[in-house]
């Protein structure tokens, strides 16, 4: 198993992720520096090499699932929003779509307008409020969503089949621990 070690005097704060890239994914473990403590005087080591390595799986998990969807021509941004459209029972707002993800509005700007140029999804005025426009897909868009979402959800089953089914629910449960402290926390 390769060893990455964190070395914070490196030039590029992106190391031990750009490093990954040329790694097999499975040999690949994250360490800090065993005298990182002594250098960062109330630090965690463990900590550390926790969020580093949270940052490499999800970098890694980015990578694969952009190889996924590169054949339909989709960032894994848009696959989302593609994704919420097809869940949606009716047209949404294109801040509803943003909240969902968790994103500027802007950055939604920039999807839909990527999305409806490839005919994928279409902006419709809104029945009751003229001031504001719905969202929707088109049959393409549908089509689309229904090819890719089969093929990225059975690999994310075989990704993650490392991980018994009470180790994964162990996993969401650490990850929304961790995803409330980062949400409520002011440092």
């Amino acid at each position: 198993m390769a060893n990455l070690y964190y070395n914070p005097y490196y030039k590029h704060p992106n190391y031990i992720c750009q490093e990954a890239n040329y790694q097999v994914a499975n040999q690949l473990r994250i360490r800090i520096a065993p005298d990182f403590e002594e250098r960062y005087p109330n630090s965690s080591a463990s900590a550390t090499e926790c969020a580093m390595n949270l940052v490499l799986t999800s970098d890694l998990i980015i990578k694969r699932i952009t190889g996924l969807l590169q054949p339909f021509d989709l960032s894994p941004a848009s696959g989302l929003v593609l994704s919420i459209l097809a869940d949606a029972e009716s047209p949404l707002p294109p801040n509803e779509i943003a909240d969902r993800l968790i994103i500027s509005r802007a950055t939604v700007t920039g999807l839909l307008d990527s999305l409806e140029k490839r005919g994928y999804a279409q902006r419709i005025p809104h029945l009751s409020d003229r001031r504001m426009l719905l969202v929707q897909l088109t049959e393409r868009g549908r089509q689309v969503a229904n090819e890719f979402r089969p093929i990225v959800h059975q690999h994310q089953k075989v990704w993650l089949g490392v991980l018994s089914e009470d180790e994964q629910q162990q996993l969401i449960d650490f990850l929304q621990r961790l995803q409330a402290t980062l949400v409520d926390s002011e440092i």
